[in-house]
């Protein structure tokens, strides 16, 4: 059986796309964060978790170096997003 099409049909492709054509400088953080839980959160809408992320922490700066434990609080993060999510921080050095 096929899902009917919804307004988020195509979202995560949209966005990639968006992000190959202009980067990230007229992205907001939700869209950032969405775009980066897209490759460790699969088939399942990430907006509702960036939310809980941002609402938290308060940044996306601070969603990125918040500790694994921390992250594990917010409902939705599970061990392998937050070590997903400690990842940017630790590259970035």
């Amino acid at each position: 059986m096929q899902k009917k099409p919804t307004i988020h049909s195509g979202h995560r492709q949209r966005l990639k796309e968006r992000f190959c054509r202009e980067g990230l400088d007229n992205f907001n953080e939700i869209n950032v964060l969405e775009l980066i839980l897209f490759y460790c959160v699969q088939r399942r809408d990430t907006n509702p978790l960036a939310h809980r992320l941002l609402s938290y922490f308060g940044s996306l700066s601070k969603v990125l170096e918040a500790p694994r434990e921390e992250l594990m609080a917010v409902e939705g993060v599970t061990e392998n997003i937050a070590i997903y999510l400690n990842l940017f921080k630790d590259v970035g050095r």
